[in-house]
């Protein structure tokens, strides 16, 4: 009969959109903690490898001068992998931050979706019945009409 309206789609829609949008936003999320995890675990090897090389061999006289640079150059490699598992650190908050409001998108989204699902189901039980009542009415005018004595023009 009638064309099924949900009332609140341009609402439903909105919210699948933003919903998408904070997809977007968690996978770059996670690509830059991914990234800054990959950063810190390469600092972390250059500063070994680099100490394994500026370290003298046993048994090698060095000056105390010579480890001296050497501890301070280590102390600054130090303190480059301390920044950057700070910064994967706070990468990887964002990124768990980002999760949480995903979920509360899409929390959002499925209530809309369950509600038009209900109401798509009440139109289809109230349009079957109108058109039950319509066919009834039809069954009835013919029935009636069956029953009408038959009269001649005379």
């Amino acid at each position: 009969m009638s064309r099924f309206t949900f009332r609140l789609q341009r609402l439903l829609d909105l919210r699948h959109k933003k919903e998408q949008e904070v997809a977007g936003v968690v996978a770059v999320a996670r690509a830059t903690a991914e990234d800054a995890a990959h950063q810190q675990q390469n600092l972390s090897e250059r500063r070994d490898a680099t100490r394994q090389e500026m370290l003298p061999a046993r048994g090698q006289t060095v000056r105390v001068g010579e480890l001296q640079e050497v501890a301070i150059f280590v102390q600054a490699l130090d303190a480059r992998v301390s920044d950057a598992k700070l910064v994967t650190i706070a990468a990887e908050r964002s990124v768990q931050e980002k999760v949480i409001e995903l979920g509360a998108a899409m929390r959002d989204r499925r209530i809309l979706d369950r509600l038009k699902g209900r109401r798509t189901e009440e139109w289809r039980v109230e349009d079957a019945r109108q058109e039950r009542d319509v066919m009834d009415a039809i069954a009835r005018d013919r029935y009636t009409d069956t029953k009408k004595p038959f009269s001649s023009p005379d």
